[in-house]
């Protein structure tokens, strides 16, 4: 099913999209045009380049897709804009990445499965399991090391 990648900005979110790239043969990157072109044009898939500051331009982008992964970066004026983009969208399936607790508002999203992390261990590997399956249970995880 196609999967959206919005907002992966640095060199683990890359590792994450290049797995996702690899288990699904409908892959969809929603990028900031804030990003160096050098960036962009090394990750894999569909690219829509866009002002990430612009829900309506995430949830447009989003159209189609099944599953969203949501790459939330240290810029705390994302949470409002993806919640609007989402709540927007059509998307069936939210996997929201973090590394800040989520707020009441973000889990009351439908569909949502929010992984908070502290620097991006074993994440990968939930968000590869998550996307993967027919059905997940959604809600808060908190990733840790094994």
């Amino acid at each position: 099913m196609p999967v959206i990648c919005v907002n992966p900005t640095n060199s683990s979110d890359k590792e994450i999209v290049n797995g996702l790239n690899e288990q699904n043969a409908d892959l969809r990157l929603f990028l900031s045009d804030k990003l160096e072109d050098s960036f962009k044009s090394s990750l894999p898939g569909k690219k829509a380049i866009g002002d990430i500051l612009d829900d309506t331009h995430i949830s447009t982008a989003s159209q189609g897709a099944f599953c969203g992964v949501f790459f939330e970066d240290t810029d705390s004026k994302l949470r409002n804009i993806f919640i609007k983009a989402i709540e927007d969208s059509t998307l069936q399936r939210i996997i929201w990445l973090s590394q800040s607790e989520p707020n009441d508002k973000i889990l009351n999203l439908k569909n949502l499965s929010y992984l908070h992390h502290k620097d991006y261990v074993n994440l990968i590997e939930n968000v590869l399991e998550l996307e993967s399956q027919e059905e997940i249970d959604f809600g808060y995880k908190k990733i840790s090391k094994n």
